[in-house]
């Protein structure tokens, strides 16, 4: 009886990624099976690499620094929670990966942290790095990884860091997002859970950075840019049914936004990420269409604004 209310539960308030006019297309969508990746990569780490990124769908990226391999917020299953499945197949097979030295999760929303994932890569690859923020612990299971909580930036106070560590020679250090944390959406908004980060990842002469989910914030992405040289920013750029819209404040950045965290950081590309791989609000491809818009004669964006495909990789030597 409890797991049927705890159902009910998330199927009232899931709104992480969700909302009440969603339900009825996640529920016939469960019907159907998501749409297959042709040609996906089964080599998918490679020697001589300075750096790479494969869009496996929403916020899930595999990325190559030199001998490192990084994925975030993984989410291989087919469904996220009760209700919400997935239209697009992961765009990599976990069979043809064949190492992974770090996890990192940004926050405990369900499209976030997805227990089904974490429970492969376990089987797969034991004693792997997990990397989260502080308090988010307290929805992780018993795993058979190593795991590093780093303190959360304080946002309020304009403190725009949380904290540093350098675990096997990656150095990871948790920045501002503008977001919200919990399980189930709701929770963190009444409770305040406080577990909802971005990455800085640095390692030789690479910086990466990861948003997680985040709104967007003059200040705060203009630090980023004053204080790190950023080779690849992974960067969401929905779910929006107003996509022409500088973002919703607190909760996802929109395409405008995007652009604007590229112009904030200087960094030299931009992958946008969260879009394509289920459905939220409306089409879950309008951000991309929005996007491609706003860059369609824009130049300078043309070759900073790199827009894959779910199992395409790029490669930066």
């Amino acid at each position: 009886m409890r797991r049927i209310y705890l159902i009910i539960f998330a199927v009232l308030i899931f709104s992480s990624c969700q909302t009440f006019r969603d339900v009825g297309e996640n529920i016939a969508n469960n019907f159907s099976s998501p749409r297959k990746v042709k040609n996906k990569i089964k080599d998918p780490v490679k020697d001589s690499v300075k750096l790479s990124a494969l869009w496996i769908g929403h916020a899930t990226v595999l990325l190559q620094i030199y001998d490192k391999v990084i994925i975030t917020d993984p989410f291989l299953t087919d469904n996220i929670g009760v209700l919400q499945k997935r239209i697009v197949e992961p765009g990599l097979d976990l069979k043809n990966l064949k190492k992974c030295d770090m996890i990192l999760i940004s926050h405990s929303h369900f499209d976030h942290l997805n227990l089904g994932s974490l429970g492969m890569l376990e089987d797969k690859f034991p004693r792997c790095d997990l990397v989260f923020p502080a308090g988010l612990e307290e929805f992780l299971p018993n795993l058979d990884f190593k795991l590093h909580d780093l303190k959360c930036a304080d946002k309020d106070k304009k403190i725009y860091t949380g904290e540093t560590k350098e675990i096997n020679g990656v150095k990871i250090t948790s920045v501002a997002a503008y977001h919200w944390a919990g399980r189930y959406g709701l929770d963190g908004l009444i409770w305040g859970y406080n577990a909802y980060t971005g990455f800085i990842i640095q390692y030789k002469d690479v910086t990466v950075y990861f948003s997680g989910d985040t709104s967007y914030d003059e200040k705060f992405f203009k630090y980023l840019g004053e204080n790190y040289t950023i080779d690849l920013e992974l960067i969401p750029i929905g779910p929006c049914k107003d996509c022409e819209k500088l973002d919703k404040k607190n909760r996802h950045v929109y395409p405008k936004g995007s652009l604007r965290i590229l112009d904030d950081t200087k960094a030299k590309m931009m992958i946008p990420i969260h879009y394509g791989t289920v459905i939220e609000l409306a089409d879950p491809n309008e951000p991309k269409r929005v996007l491609e818009e706003l860059i369609r004669n824009r130049e300078e964006y043309k070759q900073k604004v790199k827009i894959l495909k779910i199992g395409e990789q790029l490669i930066i030597n």
